[in-house]
């Protein structure tokens, strides 16, 4: 059932696909109540669950492998619509910094709208690059895109299910940008669908189903290919290490029916070392 509502979801424009989900949750938004910087369920593009919950239990991953401090300068690549930026706000003093870009605009003015108005030390982009499942309103590729940052100028990176979106030649540039931006030593923090013999064996158990196989990585859809990518652990090991990361953590989600590691989350997670 779900794969076919996933289905035709995807089937629908991109534009449509953001009013298809205001108007699901609108009888829900108008007596839910909410979190000051939390937006309604239906602006809500970047996954389900309890916005405020997850925002705070990935804070505590960010805190438990990033070693960060309330001066840390961090950088949310695929900020969203603010999910992991709120737990922030009340972390870093002034001399902290938070940097987020994302290429859906509708997230990015809910951000500076509602948390950088607020609060100076963060600052929100819109970037417009081309993906399938969130924006096709431009030709520009992640693939050649240059971080709008100064070289070692961050504590601390982070993307939250964005890898999961991003075909090969994108995923190489973007972590040799976050490379080039972070400090020597520091950490990058990234979610992945990864295909090794574990999760390849259960994959029929779980949530999502990788069918379509194109070497060193697998969709689950032909026709929106960057809806969810799934990518050989070797290749991205490999990619890792040609562009300067040492992987010191490999957690295994749930997402294919294994069972999952001591996090006990749905996406794989891999910290990321820069030597």
């Amino acid at each position: 059932m779900k794969s076919m509502l996933r289905s035709l979801y995807y089937a629908l424009p991109v534009q449509w696909r953001y009013h298809a989900r205001r108007l699901v949750y609108l009888p829900v938004d108008l007596f839910r109540k909410r979190h000051p910087l939390e937006p309604p369920k239906g602006m809500i593009y970047t996954g389900g669950g309890d916005f405020i919950a997850i925002g705070k239990t990935f804070f505590n991953y960010f805190k438990k492998y990033g070693a960060l401090t309330p001066e840390s300068q961090v950088l949310d690549i695929g900020s969203g619509i603010g999910r992991m930026a709120i737990p922030f706000t009340e972390f870093l003093n002034e001399k902290g910094r938070y940097e987020g870009f994302d290429v859906v605009k509708r997230g990015v003015d809910w951000c500076n709208k509602h948390v950088g108005s607020k609060y100076a030390h963060f600052n929100f982009q819109f970037v417009p690059l081309k993906n399938d499942l969130y924006n096709l309103d431009t030709a520009d590729e992640a693939a050649l895109y240059k971080f709008p940052y100064q070289d070692t100028d961050f504590d601390f990176a982070f993307l939250t299910s964005v890898f999961t979106h991003m075909m090969p030649n994108d995923l190489d540039n973007y972590l040799s940008e976050i490379h080039r931006v972070l400090k020597p030593g520091k950490i990058c923090f990234a979610t992945f669908f990864i295909l090794d013999e574990v999760s390849s064996a259960h994959m029929k158990s779980g949530s999502k189903a990788f069918l379509f196989d194109k070497g060193h990585y697998t969709l689950m859809d032909e026709k929106v290919k960057e809806a969810n990518v799934a990518y050989k652990k070797d290749f991205i090991f490999e990619l890792a290490n040609k562009n300067g990361f040492e992987v010191t953590e490999f957690i295994r989600g749930d997402w294919s029916g294994a069972k999952p590691d001591a996090l006990n989350e749905h996406q794989d997670i891999l910290i990321l070392k820069k030597r």
